[in-house]
């Protein structure tokens, strides 16, 4: 999770958002392992502590992450 969160914050740094793919998804909150409500609950969670959002996209190519600096408003 660290090496996530670092290269998210670096991105965010340079840019408005953060694309993160399938594989790297998977590193973290493996598929197998988690329901898909549970782990899009801990994606969002994750991000929230960092003080980002995130969307979870669902796919032909497999899950996405889209990560946005800032928390949505309530």
């Amino acid at each position: 999770m660290k090496t996530l969160a670092k290269h998210v914050a670096e991105r965010l740094e340079e840019r408005a958002l953060c694309l993160v793919f399938e594989n790297d998804v998977e590193r973290c909150w493996p598929s197998n392992k988690i329901a898909p409500a549970k782990r899009t609950e801990e994606i969002q969670s994750f991000a929230e502590s960092q003080g980002w959002t995130a969307e979870v996209v669902e796919g032909g190519f497999g899950t996405r992450v889209i990560f946005l600096q800032g928390l949505a408003p309530a």
